[in-house]
């Protein structure tokens, strides 16, 4: 099936026009997503997935955004006030079908399942396309094949902006972002630098293995990944195992959830405290670098993570 061209009694896409895209190209965690023509009431799910459909220009085509506690990025609030917000990041199958969407766009798998919303069976037998980021095809447990990269990033927002017609905004979006995460890290050296990504938990924390977004980012600052051997995304990891690994730097999570080690706040209250953690050389010289917790997960934030990343690095004084 091929999307119309843009430009068709739509004024507000006049940058696009001329676009014409075989949709059938796109195929999402090994399901074609083939909407007979581009999406015009997109329901989208998570904060990546949302945050991404705003930088594009596309609130105007939003039915509804399901977001969970974390704020939106400032430069996106003014748009997304404009559009219909769900009470909870994972409202139920007839609450997002009230809102009349043909597509639905999530970033986590969890989506896609009874415990979230419905499996994506259910929306296709009503005739709704959907897309998952491909970052989760396999979800969040599973053993991961390869490393996350930023191209896989640009795809995405390349795909989506596809399915909605707007290429040529795709196109535009992956350049500054491209742009920046070059700028970013240009002149750094942090080859002597491991670093150790704490998302939550005290006991047996989840730390980031080597295949997700905080892999991209340690790359694209040339440091290495205290845990890169481990192919899960989190992996949860003994304190004993950190100390052993000794990182130069704790990249900590701050969340909003209110959970068991969820605020960085919390995170350095236990790290300062611990018998184990305390021995930690990070620890010791308090080398600690705070991110908000969306932005390890991947998503167009990252770019900003990176930038904040390499100036930490700098600030912390651990380059070369």
């Amino acid at each position: 099936m091929v999307l119309g061209v843009a430009g068709c009694g739509s004024p507000d896409r006049g940058d696009d026009a001329g676009d014409t895209v075989e949709a059938e190209k796109v195929i999402n965690c090994g399901i074609p997503v083939s909407p007979s023509e581009p999406v015009e009431r997109a329901v989208a799910v998570n904060q990546p997935a949302v945050e991404l459909l705003l930088s594009l220009g596309l609130e105007d085509r939003l039915a509804g955004v399901a977001l969970g506690d974390d704020r939106l990025l400032p430069e996106l609030e003014a748009a997304a006030s404009q559009v219909y917000r769900f009470d909870t990041e994972f409202p139920s199958f007839e609450a997002v079908l009230d809102h009349e969407p043909d597509f639905v766009y999530t970033t986590f798998d969890y989506t896609f399942t009874d415990e979230g919303i419905a499996d994506r069976v259910r929306f296709t037998e009503l005739g709704i396309a959907t897309y998952q980021s491909p970052s989760e095809c396999t979800g969040q447990d599973a053993v991961q094949d390869s490393e996350l990269t930023l191209e896989d990033l640009y795809a995405e927002i390349l795909e989506v902006s596809t399915l909605f017609d707007v290429r040529d905004r795709g196109d535009r979006l992956v350049g500054r972002l491209r742009d920046r995460a070059e700028a970013a890290a240009g002149d750094i050296d942090a080859s002597g630098v491991t670093l150790a990504w704490w998302y939550a938990g005290t006991a047996s924390p989840y730390i980031a293995g080597c295949c997700g977004a905080p892999g991209i980012m340690t790359r694209e600052v040339g440091a290495q990944n205290a845990f890169r051997e481990s192919r899960q995304l989190w992996p949860e990891v003994g304190w004993e195992s950190i100390l052993d690994r000794d990182p130069t730097v704790l990249v900590l999570a701050d969340l909003t959830r209110g959970g068991d080690g969820d605020s960085a706040e919390e995170k350095i209250r236990f790290l300062e405290s611990d018998p184990v953690a305390s021995r930690l050389t990070a620890v010791r010289n308090k080398r600690y670098i705070i991110l908000e917790g969306t932005t390890m997960d991947p998503s167009i934030r990252n770019i900003a993570g990176i930038e904040q990343l390499a100036a930490s690095l700098r600030e912390l004084g651990v380059t070369q």
